[in-house]
């Protein structure tokens, strides 16, 4: 029933009988516009329950929602059902990803300020964390779309936020914009790079400025081929990103002629058993190349077993997840030093370091995060003390940390939110910029730009074409995708034991290029420092006079060598049949 049927048929009902306040409250029709937990009340959307997120807010006519994976996870949720749904608790302070929130607020700011884009209009924006779990990532969206006020007077509950930038997770942007899609609000993602989220019947409403995996996948499958290795194992997460990772580069690989010694997943709940027996598989195992496709918290995790078995020897590969991970390029982990991976391309944003830098719980009184990662940087306390914890002074200088939060050398995923920020600020503006009669819309009408509609957004946003202030092209094709573009980044040793990312390599192109790998071998360093280029095979290529005989019930690529019979010839070294002579 149309709203204005409903609060028609409502005020008829009233005119029929006395006014009951309690009967009244109890007349409610739901509504599902694009306010989900919304129901209305006469001429009220009425939220059912609050979800109290922590966030940075700072609303304005037109407000950018933001989800960030400020925490690594959530604490165990009480399940009893013997009372209403609380806000969940989160923990693990994840410095990388504040970074990002601080780079979301940055853009916002330094495209107010640019006079030329967005003339007299002022972007808002609200900031949920998603503590990098699909459900409290669901919460968080929905709170966006929502809002946190009690009751809103609203006649068409139309979204107080107009476009989302996030997850980083891709089984949290999938379980997102799955809702979000419903309703034609754009989804913008910087960092979750799932193959399967390119299919627009499945998420229509979903972009990002980060490439695909498949692209990702095709520069391993082709780097594997460049330097002749034949048996690679591979180890997933458990989640999307690992596991379609891992079925596509498998199936590029066998396409090429390789094969898959082994293939184990991460579990995200997981026993010391279980990470064990896979490590094990690693150490007893002909393969000395191995693809990890998996996220740096599941990496590292595996990496502290491969640690304590002191297994050596492994040339490993790395997803673009933890190529450039500070979490595990640390300086204990010398077994990781020559390892190779594809990185996003890095770039430097003038004036975020000197912003990032600025960042103190004075200008943000009584934010919860702020507070967090000032009193997790400085090692103190805000309040008053009573663990012994130092009391802050709020004199402590983030110049004085050497912290990946302040770390602006390699900016690969903030590039990426920089990006996703400027792409809805162009479509807003190429929005508000249109010309009655001649608009994409019915009768070749314009959006109304005191009431822009998300779906009305999201079409500027799929069409949006600009050259960014660093010079690059932003522009998304028919799946919502970028332009892929990595570098390949190759891990040294330094002289004080840690670990700096070198670039050797690169893979991309344009839409309708052939995404051609180029390599540097002689800058490569491989694995325990040396310069010699590893093997990993199953079996070692046949000589001449002989052929293989693939063994029984195993892969292609493990065979025997059996001599020629007499009046056959095999003249090609590593060949697999006898020719008669």
């Amino acid at each position: 029933m149309p709203h204005t049927q409903i609060l028609s048929h409502m005020k008829n009902q009233e005119s029929q009988r006395p006014f009951d306040e309690e009967e009244s409250n109890q007349q409610i029709t739901t509504q599902y516009y694009s306010r989900l937990r919304f129901v209305v009340v006469r001429d009220v959307c009425k939220v059912e329950r609050k979800l109290n997120l922590p966030g940075l807010v700072n609303d304005s006519l037109i407000t950018i929602g933001g989800l960030f994976p400020v925490h690594f996870r959530v604490v165990e949720p009480d399940l009893t059902f013997k009372s209403p749904a609380e806000s969940l608790h989160c923990e693990g302070f994840n410095f990388r990803a504040f970074r990002w929130v601080q780079t979301m607020i940055f853009t916002i700011d330094e495209i107010n300020r640019d006079p030329s884009l967005l003339p007299n209009i002022t972007l808002g924006y609200r900031i949920f964390d998603s503590c990098d779990t699909h459900f409290q990532a669901l919460r968080a969206a929905v709170t966006l779309i929502n809002g946190q006020e009690e009751s809103v007077i609203d006649y068409d509950c139309t979204p107080s936020t107009l476009a989302i930038i996030g997850d980083s997770g891709s089984t949290q942007s999938m379980v997102v914009t799955r809702m979000l899609g419903l309703f034609r609000i754009p989804l913008v993602s910087y960092f979750s790079t799932c193959a399967c989220l390119s299919d627009k019947a499945e998420y229509p409403a979903f972009l990002r400025t980060v490439p695909s995996d498949y692209f990702q996948v095709r520069a391993l499958a082709q780097l594997v081929k460049h330097f002749g290795w034949t048996w690679v194992g591979t180890i997933a997460g458990d989640d999307d990103y690992g596991r379609y990772g891992i079925q596509m580069f498998s199936e590029q690989i066998e396409a090429l002629g390789a094969c898959i010694a082994f293939s184990h997943t991460i579990p995200k709940v997981n026993t010391k058993e279980e990470i064990e027996a896979i490590v094990n598989t690693i150490r007893k195992s002909r393969a000395k190349v191995i693809l990890v496709f998996a996220i740096e918290q599941d990496t590292d995790t595996l990496i502290q077993e491969v640690m304590r078995q002191n297994i050596t020897g492994i040339q490993w590969l790395a997803s673009e997840a933890w190529v450039t991970s500070a979490m595990l390029s640390r300086q204990d982990n010398a077994i990781l030093v020559g390892t190779l991976g594809f990185a996003l391309r890095r770039a430097q944003i003038p004036g975020l370091q000197q912003f990032l830098q600025k960042v103190h719980p004075s200008t943000a009184a009584q934010n919860v995060l702020v507070t967090e990662f000032w009193e997790t940087l400085f090692q103190c306390s805000l309040q008053t003390s009573e663990n012994g914890t130092s009391q802050c002074t709020g004199s402590e200088d983030i110049k004085s940390r050497v912290n990946i939060y302040s770390d602006v050398s390699q900016l690969r995923v903030s590039y990426n939110v920089y990006k996703g920020i400027y792409a809805i600020a162009h479509a807003l503006h190429n929005l508000s910029y249109c010309k009655d009669g001649k608009g994409p819309f019915e009768n070749n009408s314009c959006a109304n730009t005191t009431d822009i509609k998300p779906w009305q957004l999201l079409h500027y946003l799929k069409h949006v074409n600009f050259t960014n202030r660093l010079g690059e092209e932003v522009v998304f094709d028919e799946n919502g995708d970028p332009n892929p573009s990595y570098d390949l980044i190759n891990w040294r040793e330094t002289a004080d034991g840690s670990v700096r990312y070198v670039t050797v390599g690169q893979f991309g192109g344009s839409f309708d290029s052939n995404h051609r790998l180029q390599i540097d071998e002689s800058a490569i360093v491989w694995n325990n420092g040396k310069k010699e280029i590893p093997r990993s095979t199953c079996s070692v290529g046949c000589v001449r006079g002989t052929r293989k005989a693939v063994r029984q019930g195993q892969p292609a690529c493990c065979f025997d060598c059996i001599s020629c019979a007499d009046g056959e010839i095999s003249n090609e070294t590593g060949g697999g049949s006898c020719a008669v002579d």
